[in-house]
């Protein structure tokens, strides 16, 4: 075995590099986060279906505007036309919202003439009151009202009954009853 003495002269020992702090180790870099499409979709279709209804409402809301009264509200607003007529004494328009004898009745007789029996109605207390439109019986273009009335003068409600006739232009008139 060789002699440790006998071997070359060694060579310096080469720099050791001088220790490095280490930190913790780093967090792998991490994707961005993605929208949360959920919720946003939802949002959406929230409105979607709020938009949805609002329109469905609408189209309801004009459709039944747009309707119209039906043949019985008609024939219920003639006769609370022709009750207002009656009972304010305007001649014209008994002339225009009735029929028949009814109708040649309150065309035929004098303004004047007509004053005088409405001023006499009205002071003994004869003209009839219409309580309520109990029933209307609508057929083809004729209607019969039944109705619960009174007068003044003798205030026990009874039931009686209007006639009307549908003009070609669908205005209801009060005619006379048919004989």
């Amino acid at each position: 075995m060789p002699d440790p003495n006998d071997l070359p002269p060694s060579q310096p020992p080469p720099p050791r590099p001088a220790p490095q702090r280490v930190g913790p180790a780093a967090k792998p870099a991490q994707p961005e986060p993605k929208p949360k499409r959920g919720k946003w979709l939802a949002a959406v279709f929230v409105a979607g279906l709020a938009i949805v209804a609002l329109v469905v409402a609408a189209v309801l809301l004009v459709h039944e505007q747009n309707k119209g009264p039906t043949p019985e509200e008609q024939v219920r607003a003639s006769i609370d036309t022709y009750m207002q007529a009656l009972t304010s004494g305007d001649l014209g328009a008994l002339r225009t919202t009735t029929c028949g004898a009814l109708a040649d009745y309150y065309r035929t007789i004098p303004d004047a003439e007509f004053a005088q029996v409405h001023d006499a109605a009205v002071a003994q207390k004869a003209l009839p009151v219409v309580q309520s439109v109990d029933q209307v019986q609508i057929t083809e273009t004729t209607a019969i009202a039944q109705v619960t009335a009174y007068t003044q003068a003798e205030p026990t409600q009874s039931v009686r009954t209007f006639d009307l006739q549908q003009t070609p232009e669908g205005t209801w008139l009060v005619c006379s009853p048919a004989t």
